[in-house]
């Protein structure tokens, strides 16, 4: 973005997806959120939200960071459906 002339550009923090991701097991079987949770742009809650998942959504996980306690991947239902982002492990369930 520009004001002024100068170039301000997003910080690395600000776009982190899968590239945070310490872990990814070759399979990872969908999850459900067991209540409204948020989904964050970066493993951690010093990250944005980019939405909620609210209890029963559908959370499909890539891969996991923050010894296993956060996870990466697509949102298959509910009003978010189809974005991805990160949402912390406590807050699912296998289904």
């Amino acid at each position: 973005m520009a004001f002024g002339g100068a170039v301000i550009a997003a910080s690395p923090a600000s776009a982190v997806g899968s590239s945070a991701c310490d872990y990814r097991p070759a399979y990872s079987p969908v999850s459900k959120a067991t209540t409204t949770v948020n989904l964050r742009n970066g493993p951690g809650t010093s990250h944005y939200s980019k939405g909620l998942l609210t209890k029963g959504n559908r959370f499909d996980p890539l891969c996991s960071a923050k010894n296993h306690v956060w996870f990466y991947g697509k949102v298959l239902s509910g009003a978010n459906a189809g974005k991805w982002g990160w949402v912390n492990g406590h807050y699912l369930r296998e289904r």
